[in-house]
């Protein structure tokens, strides 16, 4: 009787005891709360209107304060990129732990590791809400028109109190754009296409049948060897989208262009500008493409370490970068359509954005990618020891 009594007063203070978050978690529900009311209340406008004429208070040209806060962004969010260098590995463990199982469970594991306060799925969420609230509003505040109303940045209230107010109308409104027009072409006999078609895919033909024969000469040499990997790797990403490629390659051929003239573009930001849309659309598809191959070689670089037959590896980079293509020929067709609709001033604002995302891994990236660097030397070396 005794432990019977003692067991359900056990189940009872179990039942009446209150499970509280931990702290992490807490605060991240706190900070998402309160970077909610102040997006809704207009904060994150009101800090890039004031960033933006504090710039041109600087420059005094609203073009070069457009791009300037471009490169701004990506270097205040550095330390971001940081810390997500950090939970890279996290990350990816709990991605591949959610791959073997189902909808419902995916999504009861990621509210339990939540609860828990798994340090990588809460920096994950926190990083995604500041980047949306960030890209978004950066966006979004050159679509307001404060080029020629002075009144807007008054009655939104758009400016923090030490932001200079500018006098109107605005300077450097005008980009100066370089850019070529073809002023004459000359169209290939359809024979000679066909035989540079034909030569092309000989000629690569002809190189497999002759590594094939040398090979074995060559099973020791790594450097031979990684060369070839890399060739195949761009025939894998060339196979993708062959057919769009030979397409392409006619139209060229018959209208090969012979003489350029080179003009200076002038585009309004205040307005919207065909030849600026057609521009982010070609950037918006180079960068999409640029983006789907590097995911996909360090995946494709992943699974053979993991041990996976090098056909497999091709199938999936292959079916990966024809997904990529599709998708970058409908962003950069949405790109087009979009930006066809709204003053030049935001295109410029997504111009810059691509250009330093296609860059990143090449300057900023290479600090981030220190830290991580240095980590897994240290670890080489541990476990070599």
């Amino acid at each position: 009787m005794v432990e019977n009594q003692s067991t359900l007063s056990q189940v009872r203070h179990i039942d009446n005891s209150r499970h509280w978050l931990p702290w992490i978690t807490t605060l991240l529900l706190i900070f998402l709360i309160y970077l909610c009311i102040w997006f809704f209340r207009g904060g994150s406008f009101r800090l890039y209107a004031s960033l933006f004429f504090g710039l041109y208070f600087i420059t005094r040209q609203v073009w070069v304060s457009v791009l300037l806060i471009g490169v701004l962004q990506n270097i205040i969010f550095i330390p971001l990129r940081l810390i997500g260098n950090a939970m890279d590995q996290p990350l990816k463990d709990f991605e591949d732990e959610l791959d073997t199982m189902e909808t419902k469970q995916q999504q009861l594991v990621f509210t339990k590791k939540i609860r828990e306060g798994n340090s990588a799925i809460v920096y994950y969420i926190f990083n995604f809400f500041v980047n949306a609230i960030a890209f978004f509003s950066a966006g979004r505040i050159f679509l307001i028109d404060f080029y020629t109303d002075p009144l807007k940045l008054q009655k939104m209230n758009l400016l923090y109190k030490w932001v200079p107010r500018p006098e109107y109308p605005l300077k450097g409104t005008i980009f100066p754009f370089p850019f070529f027009k073809i002023t004459d072409t000359m169209a290939i006999s359809w024979n000679t296409i066909f035989m540079i078609i034909g030569g092309t895919v000989l000629f690569l033909i002809g190189l497999r049948l002759i590594w094939r024969l040398v090979r074995f000469i060559f099973k020791k040499n790594q450097k031979i060897l990684y060369a070839r990997i890399r060739y195949n790797r761009i025939l894998a990403t060339i196979g993708g989208f062959s057919g769009v490629l030979i397409i392409g390659l006619i139209y060229l051929l018959r209208h090969l262009p012979t003489a350029f003239a080179g003009l200076m573009l002038k585009v309004d930001l205040t307005r919207q500008n065909t030849p600026m849309n057609f521009v982010t659309a070609v950037g918006t598809f180079i960068t999409t493409i640029h983006a789907g191959y590097k995911g996909n070689s360090l995946a494709a670089q992943e699974a053979r370490l993991s041990g996976i037959p090098e056909n497999v590896v091709k199938k999936v980079f292959k079916e990966k970068m024809q997904t990529s293509f599709k998708n970058a020929l409908i962003l950069g067709a949405g790109a087009f359509f979009i930006t066809n609709q709204i003053p030049s001033a935001f295109e410029l604002s997504v111009a810059m954005f691509e250009v330093m995302y296609m860059i990143y891994p090449y300057t900023f990236g290479k600090i981030v990618s220190l830290g991580s660097r240095v980590k897994k030397i240290e670890e080489t070396n541990v476990a070599t020891n």
